[in-house]
């Protein structure tokens, strides 16, 4: 994927530095993302990004630079019309050494952009391959539904992915319920039923899961979220994983166990009238 980047206010070169070394996001990991694929210039889902983005900084007490966050998302939607975009937000510059927040920063921005799909083809051709993390997600964290900067729990489980040779890692907690994925919300259907993790589970609530559930109720689909445990993987009629760049993917195998349907999403798209399949299937594949 090739890039752009636009921090507080104006384009800058990718490559080169272009924020100070006491910046906190640089330094503790202190500020939030968020991820969109963009269409036609449009970032999708963005009034949600937005107010999760809202939320988040409210809860970390970051000060919320409106005007500059739509501004650069603009700047760079047109630029790029096609692909995906991170919108970044810390704390700003600390004043000094140590952990305590200055009382007067001001917030950093950064819009990055890149050309490209997130995932290869191939993945949504077989089914993607998940594996179970090793190490359990804390569900008591105050961090889990937040989208923190603070993400090495995620990397660490994203390098075991590789290793092993998945697309993508589960999440369990201390409790051996599923939680999420390292970058997803895991579905399933069991008896005709989509269920998810409740977030008390320990896991990001994310934008597509939202959608997912949502559109679940307005076609009548019983939807609940739960207990999820790694066994019903082999009893579900379905599994797949969403997320903002993905949309909806079917897991194909789990463990290396392949999954009873390949199919992703069926029992919603079997539920919406024939002439709301297509659109359905396009907001459920990322478009």
């Amino acid at each position: 994927m090739s890039g752009i980047a636009w921090v507080n206010g104006k384009f800058v070169e990718p490559a080169k530095p272009s924020l100070g070394v006491q910046e906190r996001g640089f330094l503790y990991g202190d500020g939030l993302f968020e991820t969109m694929r963009l269409r036609s210039g449009q970032p999708l889902y963005w009034k949600e990004h937005l107010a999760r983005l809202r939320n988040g900084c409210a809860v970390l007490g970051i000060s919320f630079p409106h005007e500059e966050i739509c501004t650069g998302v603009r700047e760079v939607s047109a630029l790029l019309e096609t692909g995906v975009l991170r919108l970044t937000v810390t704390r700003g510059e600390s004043s000094g050494r140590g952990l305590l927040p200055p009382c007067d920063s001001t917030a950093t921005v950064v819009v990055t952009g890149y050309t490209g799909e997130p995932y290869p083809e191939e993945s949504y051709e077989r089914g993607f391959k998940a594996c179970l993390i090793s190490f359990p997600r804390s569900h008591l964290s105050p961090l889990v539904q937040l989208k923190s900067l603070n993400c090495l729990e995620n990397v660490l489980g994203r390098v075991e992915t590789s290793i092993a040779g998945a697309d993508e890692g589960i999440f369990c907690n201390y409790m051996g319920e599923i939680a999420e994925g390292t970058t997803s919300n895991v579905f399933l259907v069991i008896n005709g039923k989509l269920v998810t993790p409740h977030p008390e589970c320990g896991l990001l609530p994310g934008i597509m899961r939202a959608q997912v559930l949502a559109l679940a109720e307005s076609l009548g689909v019983t939807a609940f979220q739960g207990k999820v445990y790694p066994q019903d993987f082999r009893r579900a009629e379905e599994s797949f994983l969403t997320n903002s760049l993905a949309g909806g993917d079917a897991v194909g195998f789990i463990q290396w166990e392949a999954c009873r349907e390949r199919r992703p999403r069926s029992v919603i798209t079997d539920a919406a009238p024939g002439a709301a399949k297509d659109i359905i299937l396009s907001m459920l594949a990322g478009n």
